[in-house]
């Protein structure tokens, strides 16, 4: 390679590594697996050893990747939480091993053999044995703060047992159980949701959400491992550490080995690979540390990761087949994606058929054609996915996929137009094809489902299957029609063929209009959420429904149009900047014009956040507020507010006012008598109060029911007033 082609491939590289590491790291989407995203970082480091002139101090290869984003306050690390260095090879293992033997001067190294969780890195500081503080790794010298929903995962204990440090960050990992992961793609998939793509992925998204409340729905877990800074010391190895971290009452990992040597080692990682799929957490390698805490200390560190420790990773489990050919799926939103169909094969014990093809310019990106020979993999040991091709052994003539002609232009479930836009749907950010036709059937279908999960209104019952079928029936054209399909027909509705039914039953069809009438109780916010209002998530929904009282409202809402408008002078301001690049000032007059014109429309910028914009959080944004006020005054949302309307549904906002929790901040733990969380809090919002989802002396009231836990005893230590059901529906009253 000459200079001129190494210079030029490593801005790709760069440019290539910095996309996947915003995907992986800040939106917790990555396109490529983790061996691609290591090979091109092995190239990176290759040919910058090769051609040192064209090193650059902020290159990928020497700065750790940062996760922090929007919406969490950043907090500094006592100790800088490194990366780690890995391998894919035994040769690059026991070169490690005799950098080590050089550094240290003795071969009798004793080695630590653990499992290399596949998680989000995390910290966790106890002061005095208690627990204060979770903060993400970042960009290591500093991360983001989410000691709030790291508060939720209950095998975290907030007070270590027996004696502690009087300060300790410890290390580890945060992530789902399959077990846990799996149910919560089956709901889902009975919404007619897309489902989420691996565990790691979404247990990061999941730590990264603002809503506590949330993340303590999602059943989080935990497993540490290792030490940051330590005042005062209390233990000098790897192997102490364990035993301290199991004896303190903390999640420690299933197994770890000690031993002498790098060809033990070796051993011990072969054993790992055996035992590995029996964790309850995925494991993607094994991490080789020097036991002994001097001798670490004496080897050191580069500034992105520890000179003593390397990360031995396994190869996936992958296995070829042929693509047979590549079908579409429409989503609730309208998304258009392909999937593999494929010659079955058995990979990790299942038989896979289908795999994820993600979007049309993922395949062209990988040149996937039908017919081809294709390597997948199961993405994160859970969901298979197309990992690439062998052009070499394609059949003649094969053609590059276009779902545009593949679907002949049109929906395939509807036939209505599609169109290739920026889209930002869950599963699918990015540019992809969508039908237009927001009655489509594919659409009603999913949007009925998801109506009806259980983090919308909850009616259980009515998931794909079943909304598919009321969709098809013309039983339901709209989600609100639900409420017009009889006991009998639902009892009725055939599930099956006529040669093979498969009839809903009277049983489940009670149980839908049971709870299909409770969720006419249930407040704004989650109506707004089940009606799939465009770029309205769950927590948005919760931010409009406090803000606004009904419906109607929302509709006209002047909080809304208040947000498009800072937006707009936001703009018109930095188009106006005397310095702006796009718009340069062409004289002195011009920029005496433009830099008065700039400060009135900072004026009216500080008068919108002083007044309707005041404490509006950066959830509600032009992006939501322009697509919320299009939606209900476009003919689906009047359509829809029509029919809720003639049903009688008038959901209320939980718009707080002046009550007896006004400027108190309410704590729940444990499982009250009679009321759900969500009604409690519905009450607390209504009286003015504010739910936290951690304790701390700020906090007015615990409101505890049964099997209350940590939160519980962390208020008593505090002196935190705890008030029963009972209690608190007599202070409301």
């Amino acid at each position: 390679m000459t200079p001129v082609q190494a210079e030029k491939r490593l801005v790709e590289l760069r440019a290539q590594i910095a996309r996947d590491d915003e995907l992986y790291y800040k939106k917790a989407k990555p396109e490529i697996s983790d061996f691609e995203y290591d090979a091109n970082k092995r190239e990176l480091e290759d040919l910058e050893k090769q051609f040192p002139q064209f090193a650059a101090p902020d290159s990928p290869s020497r700065v750790i990747g940062d996760d922090r984003v929007q919406g969490f306050k950043e907090v500094a690390h006592r100790q800088k939480m490194l990366s780690l260095d890995n391998t894919y090879n035994e040769a690059e293992l026991r070169g490690f091993h005799a950098r080590l033997v050089r550094l240290i001067g003795t071969p009798n190294l004793t080695y630590t053999v653990e499992p290399k969780i596949d998680g989000l890195a995390v910290s966790v500081t106890y002061e005095d044995g208690r627990f204060v503080r979770a903060v993400t790794r970042g960009k290591g010298d500093r991360g983001d703060d989410v000691t709030a929903n790291v508060s939720t995962i209950k095998t975290l204990p907030h007070r270590l047992h027996g004696v502690a440090p009087k300060v300790i960050e410890i290390r580890g990992e945060i992530y789902f159980t399959a077990v846990e992961f799996q149910r919560i793609n089956a709901e889902r998939a009975a919404a007619g949701e897309d489902l989420y793509a691996n565990p790691r992925n979404f247990a990061a998204g999941t730590v990264k959400l603002l809503d506590s409340t949330e993340v303590a729905r999602r059943k989080l877990e935990i497993v540490l491992y290792s030490l940051g800074f330590c005042e005062p010391a209390v233990v000098e190895s790897q192997t102490d550490l364990q035993k301290k971290l199991k004896a303190w009452g903390l999640p420690v990992v299933e197994k770890y080995w000690t031993v002498d040597g790098i060809d033990e080692a070796w051993a011990a990682i072969g054993e790992l690979d055996r035992l590995r799929h029996d964790f309850a957490y995925g494991t993607d390698g094994a991490v080789v540390k020097l036991n002994d805490f001097a001798q670490q200390r004496d080897a050191g560190t580069t500034d992105k990761a520890p000179r003593w420790a390397i990360a031995y990773k396994f190869k996936p489990d992958t296995a070829r087949t042929r693509l047979l050919g590549i079908t579409i799926q429409v989503g609730k939103t309208g998304i258009l994606s392909p999937v593999a169909e494929l010659s079955p094969v058995v990979l990790a014990g299942s038989t896979i058929a289908r795999a994820t093809l993600h979007n049309e310019d993922e395949i062209r990106r990988k040149d996937i054609r039908i017919g081809d020979l294709v390597e997948i993999e199961k993405a994160g040991e859970v969901i298979p996915a197309v990992l690439q091709s062998f052009p070499d052994e394609r059949p003649r003539g094969a053609q590059e996929f276009d779902l545009f002609a593949a679907v002949g232009g049109k929906c395939p479930v509807c036939g209505g137009k599609i169109a290739r836009l920026e889209v930002a749907a869950e599963g699918a950010e990015g540019v992809a094809w969508k039908c237009q036709n927001y009655d489509c059937a594919a659409q009603r279908a999913g949007r009925l489902g998801f109506f009806c999960s259980r983090r919308a209104l909850a009616i259980d019952g009515v998931g794909g299957v079943v909304a598919a079928k009321l969709v098809e029936l013309n039983h339901v054209q709209d989600p609100p029609d639900l409420y017009h399909v009889t006991l009998e027909t639902l009892a009725t509705l055939n599930l099956g063929t006529t040669e093979e039914p498969r009839i809903f039953g009277e049983k489940n069809a009670t149980k839908v209009v049971v709870a299909r009438e409770a969720a006419r109780e249930l407040p704004l916010e989650k109506w707004l959420y089940a009606l799939s209002v465009p770029d309205v998530g769950e927590t948005t929904a919760r931010e409009l429904g406090r803000r606004h009282r009904t419906f109607a409202e929302l509709a006209s809402s002047p909080l809304l149009h208040a947000v498009l408008k800072k937006a707009e002078l936001v703009a018109q301001r930095e188009w106006e900047a005397p310095a702006s690049r796009r718009n340069p000032a062409k004289s002195d007059e011009d920029k005496a014009r433009r830099k008065e014109l700039c400060a009135r429309l900072e004026a009216e910028i500080a008068a919108l956040d002083a007044g309707p914009l005041a404490g509006v959080p950066a959830d509600i944004g032009p992006a939501v507020a322009g697509s919320t006020l299009e939606f209900f005054a476009s003919a689906p949302g009047q359509r829809l507010l029509a029919k809720l309307r003639a049903l009688r549904i008038d959901p209320r906002g939980t718009v707080p006012t002046a009550g007896v929790f006004t400027g108190k901040t309410l704590v729940l733990t444990g499982t009250l008598p009679r009321l759900k969380r969500e009604e409690a809090e519905q009450k607390i919002l209504a009286a003015g109060g504010k739910v936290s989802g951690s304790v701390s002396k700020k906090t007015s009231y615990v409101l505890a029911g049964d099997d209350a836990g940590s939160k519980l005893e962390k208020a008593k230590e505090l002196g935190v007033r705890v008030i029963d059901e009972a209690e608190f529906l007599r202070l409301l009253k």
